[in-house]
């Protein structure tokens, strides 16, 4: 029976080789929610550690299946993808609560507990991890401080507004020191001044140190910071590496090209 890497065990740390390769990378990945049709079809992408990536795309493009694929939400169909260089597409599915413990995840729709506290959806993420309750009460508070939320872990996550209800999800996110920190159009459910002030606040945990990808079809917040952009376009990942506005520029190249 085929063992698991140690890497995605319990009490793993990864080891400096591995700490040298990027982050994530895509090779040549399919995936077909119909048969016929490929949501994403010969996908490359590397991400280097420390890089904040844009991927955005119209609704239906396959943003979402993306990320899905990289916390094993769903098999690859084809390819692979290496995660700090494992092949994470080869994973048992007893592993993949592990890998899922390197990767820090946030939704559109929060997915909190409404009738919890605050502290309590925060603490959850590490008390799974058997972590000391001495040590959650030190994480949880210094999540809280780095999301704006301090001093506030006893309030009924019902009561915030839904900009701090994703502030509460970005602090669970990022409580257990995850490698990845995957956003899932993280801003569609709130007002075009929260979508900034939550941009904002992952641009500050990418500026810690920690990796981000942030999926997103708003092109206000592309316009607002110059990161890297790749682009998914009929299940295809296309580089925009000089920003939205290049890429907008090409594009419309392109179509004034196929007119003439």
């Amino acid at each position: 029976m085929r063992r698991s890497p140690s890497y995605f065990r319990a009490k793993h740390r990864e080891d400096a080789p591995s700490q040298s390769k990027p982050i994530l990378v895509l090779e040549e990945v399919y995936k077909y929610f119909r048969r016929d049709v490929p949501t994403l079809r010969n996908v490359n992408l590397t991400v280097e550690r420390g890089e904040f990536v844009f991927v955005t795309g119209p609704s239906g493009s396959g943003k979402s299946p993306l990320l899905q694929l990289v916390y094993r939400q769903h098999p690859v169909d084809g390819g692979r993808i290496l995660f700090s260089g494992r092949d994470i597409s080869r994973l048992t599915d007893a592993s993949i609560p592990f890998l899922r413990r390197n990767l820090g995840i946030v939704f559109q729709d929060f997915k909190v507990v409404p009738h919890w506290t605050v502290y309590e959806n925060i603490a959850v993420s590490l008390e799974i991890l058997g972590t000391t309750a001495k040590l959650v009460r030190s994480r949880v508070a210094d999540a809280l401080e780095r999301v704006g939320l301090a001093g506030r872990g006893n309030e009924r996550t019902e009561t915030l507004s839904g900009g701090e209800q994703q502030r509460v999800a970005i602090a669970r996110a990022i409580v257990t020191e995850p490698a990845l920190l995957l956003a899932d159009e993280p801003t569609g459910n709130l007002d075009p001044q929260l979508a900034i002030d939550i941009l904002t606040l992952f641009e500050e945990i990418h500026e810690a140190g920690t990796t981000v990808i942030f999926a997103t079809h708003d092109h206000s917040l592309l316009q607002s910071s110059p990161h890297r952009l790749v682009v998914i376009d009929d299940g295809r990942l296309i580089e925009a590496s000089q920003g939205l506005r290049a890429w907008s520029a090409r594009m419309q190249h392109l179509g004034a090209s196929h007119a003439s």
